[in-house]
Formats: C-alpha cells, structure tokens, sequence
C-alpha cells in the first residue's frame, strides 16, 4: 500500500503491522485494567472512581489465532489474461533480479533471501520467500509477511504489494543495477 506524506511524496505504509500493533496495545490495556486490585494509579494515573471499567466478560469459547504464517489473505485480482506462476517460476523470476514496483519503490531480492530497497533515495531492507506458492516479504521494522500469489501477463509481473485486494504491475530485470545493499 503506498501513502502520501504531507509534502505530497509517496511512501511504502505496512497496514497490516500498524493495525496488529493497535490491537495488541488494546488488548493489553482492556487486560490492565480488568485486574482484581489494579488500580489507576500504580501506572501514575489518577484513581478516579468513574474512569474504572466494568468487569470483563469472556466468552464461552476461547478465540483461536492463526500460526504465524499461516494469517488469512485476501483474495487477490489479477488482470484478464494473467496467468497465474509456480513457486519455483517466482523464485526463478525474482532472484537476483531488481524490481520497481507502484510509487517509485525499487527492490533487489538477493539470492540468499534478503530484500534491499530504495525509496525517494532512502534505503530500507527485509526478507524475501516463496511460502506455499505465494511471494512473501517482510520489511525491516514490521511484524508481519505480506504474501501474495504472482501472475504474468508478457513480461510483466503481478502481485499484492503490500496486502491490497488489486495486484500491481511490476517490472523486473535482472540483477542489481542499482547496487542496492
């Protein structure tokens, strides 16, 4: 997913990794406060008798979380006439090839996994795999892979950059022209 700062510049935003970190931050917070005995002011909040919560309710059967890896996607749309691509095809497609992608993000997936990239000439790093016949990366700093299946039209390659419902168009070439590391 590409974002717009306030200077009108793109930027590469993992939603995913924001959205798990919120409701992490929630639940820990829901979980403070439902404690017998916890009070307000042993984290240096005033004790106030109307800011305490109802007691917490659990429901009968307890939530279940996916494996990590093994988060639900979103089904992806591809253009008419792409034609979906194997794991071995994604690897042999991509490795040791430079990508440029939506926004102006350019990345070099090194043969041993590792993902360099340059943005408004900024570098950032992370991982790259192929994980069950999807491409996966995942960003320096994030918490989250973002796995998408990869399509050919020609020469062109689609995938679900950062986790959007719509792939995107992206072109490569071989090697690291850029000298990304």
């Amino acid at each position: 997913m590409t974002g717009t700062d306030t200077d009108g510049t793109a930027r590469r935003v993992p939603q995913r990794t924001d959205v798990v970190r919120a409701c992490i931050t929630l639940a820990a917070s829901v979980a403070l406060l439902t404690l017998p005995g916890w009070s307000p002011a042993l984290a240096g909040m005033p004790d106030l008798p109307e800011a305490r919560p109802a007691p917490l309710v659990m429901a009968a059967e307890p939530a279940s979380y996916p494996a990590p890896g093994r988060e639900p996607m979103a089904r992806t749309e591809f253009p008419s006439g792409a034609s979906p691509i194997s794991g071995p095809e994604i690897v042999a497609a991509l490795s040791d090839h430079t990508a440029m992608l939506p926004g102006g993000f350019v990345e070099y997936y090194a043969p041993d996994g590792k993902l360099h990239g340059l943005t408004e000439g900024k570098h950032y790093g992370g991982s790259w795999e192929v994980r069950g016949g999807d491409f996966c990366t995942l960003l320096e700093g994030s918490d989250a892979s973002i796995c998408s299946p990869v399509e050919r039209k020609g020469d062109t390659l689609y995938w679900s950059v950062d986790g959007e419902a719509e792939a995107s168009a992206v072109s490569t070439m071989p090697g690291n022209p850029n000298g990304l590391n």
